[in-house]
C-alpha cells in the first residue's frame, strides 16, 4: 500500500510531467503506431502503477512531513491479501513487519514494499516517501524525488472492516479548493499539485479534523481482501 497520485512535480519550472510517459508512447502496448497511442493521464498512469501499489487513484497531494515521529505496522495488515485495483487482481503476502516482497508494479512486475504508517482515531494511515513513488512508477532520474521539499510524503488513507481493506489517496482538486478557502494551510507545487503545510502536530489535526476533505472516499478504491486461511483438506 506506492506509496502511492505522487504525481509529482519537477523542481525545475515548465518541465514535463514526470508521471505522463514520453510522446506517443503507451504502456504495455508499443505494437500500435505512434499516432492510435492513447496518451497515459497523470492518474490513469498512477493507477495503472502506484495505484496498484496504493499509490495512485485520486490525485496529487504531498504533505510537508508525515504526521509522526515513528512509523508502526499495523497488526492488522499482515497476512495474504488479495488486491483489486483498477481491473489488476494480485496476491499480497505481508510479514510481520508490514513489509511485502510482491507487490504489483508495472506491468507484471512486483516491488519490495514496506506498507507503514500510522493511526488517527478510526483511520489509518500508510506514509510513502516519493522515492518509494519514484521507483513504483518508473519515472526517469529522480525527477519526483526532487519535484517535493525534502522530508514530504504521501498518505494513503484506509479502513479495514470484517477482513476487507479499502485505500485511498486525498483528491488533489478538493485540497486545492480547501487551500483557497482557508481551510488547509499550504501551497502549490504545481498548478495541480497541492503540498499541505505544517509541523506534525499540525497535520495530525488537519487529518482528524479535515479528512473528510481531503478524502473523498465514496469514490473508488483501492480494495483488499483478506485471503480465507488453507483448509486442512487442501494441503
Amino acid at each position: 500500500m506506492t506509496l502511492s497520485d505522487p504525481c509529482l512535480p519537477v523542481a525545475a519550472p515548465r518541465l514535463a510531467d514526470p508521471c505522463s510517459p514520453a510522446p506517443g508512447l503507451r504502456l504495455g502496448d508499443h505494437s500500435l503506431p505512434g499516432p492510435a497511442r492513447r496518451p497515459w493521464s497523470c492518474a490513469r498512469l498512477l493507477r495503472a502503477a502506484l495505484a496498484i501499489a496504493l499509490v495512485a487513484l485520486s490525485g496529487c497531494v504531498a504533505f510537508e512531513r508525515a504526521p509522526v515521529e515513528e512509523l508502526s505496522c499495523d497488526p492488522d495488515l499482515p497476512g495474504t491479501w488479495h488486491l483489486k485495483a483498477d481491473g489488476v487482481a494480485k496476491t499480497v503476502h505481508i510479514d510481520a513487519r508490514c513489509h511485502t516482497e510482491d507487490w504489483p508494479n508495472m506491468g507484471e512486475q512486483t516491488m519490495a514494499l514496506d506498507l507503514t504508517g500510522f493511526v488517527l482515531d478510526r483511520d489509518r494511515y500508510i506514509v510513502v516517501p516519493p522515492s518509494v513513488a519514484q521507483r513504483a512508477i518508473g519515472a526517469p532520474g529522480d525527477a519526483l524525488i526532487k519535484g517535493t521539499p525534502a522530508g514530504s510524503v504521501f498518505l494513503i488513507l484506509y479502513r479495514i472492516d470484517e477482513g476487507r481493506a479499502r485505500a485511498w489517496l486525498p483528491d488533489s482538486q478538493r485540497a486545492l479548493d480547501a487551500m483557497a478557502a482557508g481551510t488547509l494551510t499550504g501551497r502549490k507545487l504545481d498548478e495541480k499539485f497541492p503540498l499541505i503545510e505544517g509541523s506534525a502536530q499540525d497535520l495530525r489535526t488537519t487529518l482528524q479534523q479535515h479528512s473528510a476533505v481531503l478524502y473523498d472516499t465514496q469514490k473508488e478504491a483501492i480494495v483488499l481482501q483478506r485471503a480465507a486461511p488453507a483448509s486442512k483438506d487442501s494441503r
